[in-house]
């Protein structure tokens, strides 16, 4: 979880934090999405207590199924000003503002999973997600880094012409990996100085300009619909913008897919339990510990990240319970009790 400055959230980490997210069998500790929602009730208490204003929440996904059970868990509370992001979303959303930074037109991202990469153009001018290609990795890991070479290898190749290329990771060691896939292209390549945290950051970006990327229709099939609240479950499955072979130059990253559901976005149907009996392979060498990153950004200034790190951060033990609607003003002591009456002086014996 990480606290991004300026109302935009482009500005530097004021802080962030780290907990753990229990197993789905352990009843007796709090889920994902309740530790999220109490973690969202402590910043904002931090963040008032503070003098500082919460301009808006992104919390990035990875587990359509924890994505369900937060949005419900939001819902629950009455948690408003919650904007939920895919991660490739959240990538795209910052391989944007890197683009910006760097003066880059058009900047080819590479967002990788431990089973699946996808590589698509994002425009730095206004976020438009283009020439989306999704594929699967091979369960090899030497075999999956050479694949993804061959990704990178390609972007040189995009109608789009990017300028560069920026790496986003997801489960998986991107420093181990970058030096191969630097030497694969001429065009620069870049990666998140703090990939831990690069996936939070890219939240903060996405809910800070939610009409912006909602815009994309390629972002859009990635993205949980913000108004219906649907998931889409092709989003997460393989092969979901792989253009068929053959198609040449006709094909669109939609048209991968058969036309059928047709209540997917329609609310009713969030596409988790189409995921749960997937079948899926599973990669045990590349894969770390998934599951929900929060993001918050706060409107302040520079001179005053010192306080406000110190000012934002409950500890675990006064984070807000899940169970409370509102946050609440921290009580006043109680005043200190009066001293005790000094006891009469004992009576002078009878002569």
């Amino acid at each position: 979880m990480v606290l991004v400055e300026g109302q935009n959230g482009e500005g530097a980490t004021v802080d962030e934090d780290n907990f753990d997210v229990p197993p789905e069998d352990d009843a007796a500790t709090l889920s994902a999405a309740n530790q999220v929602v109490s973690a969202i009730l402590g910043t904002r208490q931090g963040a008032a207590e503070g003098g500082y204003q919460l301009a808006s929440t992104g919390v990035t996904f990875t587990d359509p199924i924890e994505a369900a059970a937060l949005r419900d868990a939001l819902a629950a509370h009455k948690l408003e000003n919650v904007m939920l992001v895919s991660a490739f979303l959240a990538a795209a959303a910052l391989a944007q503002a890197v683009g910006s930074q760097t003066n880059y037109a058009q900047t080819a991202l590479l967002y990788i999973e431990p089973d699946t990469a996808t590589l698509a153009v994002v425009n730095s001018a206004d976020g438009s997600i283009a020439e989306v290609h999704r594929q699967p990795l091979p369960a090899d890991d030497e075999a999956a880094v050479a694949q993804l070479a061959t990704m990178v290898s390609h972007a040189e190749t995009l109608e789009a012409r990017p300028d560069g290329v920026f790496v986003v990771g997801s489960g998986i060691d991107l420093p181990l990996i970058k030096p191969a896939l630097e030497a694969a292209t001429s065009l620069p390549l870049s990666a998140p100085e703090e990939p831990e945290t690069a996936l939070a950051r890219g939240a903060a970006l996405a809910s800070a300009h939610a009409p912006l990327f909602s815009s994309s229709t390629a972002a859009l099939a990635y993205a949980q619909d913000p108004g219906t609240g649907a998931i889409n479950p092709f989003a997460v499955a393989p092969g979901y913008f792989d253009v068929p072979a053959g198609a040449g130059e006709e094909g669109l990253a939609y048209s991968a897919v058969p036309d059928d559901a047709d209540d997917l976005y329609t609310g009713a149907y969030t596409g988790a339990t189409a995921l749960v009996d997937a079948g899926y392979p599973e990669r045990r060498s590349f894969r770390m510990v998934g599951g929900i990153v929060a993001s918050v950004f706060v409107i302040g200034v520079v001179a005053l990240v010192v306080s406000l790190a110190i000012a934002i951060r409950p500890t675990a033990n006064v984070r807000p319970s899940p169970n409370q609607n509102v946050v609440v003003a921290p009580t006043r002591p109680a005043p200190a009790a009066p001293a005790p009456a000094k006891a009469p002086a004992p009576e002078a014996p009878a002569p």
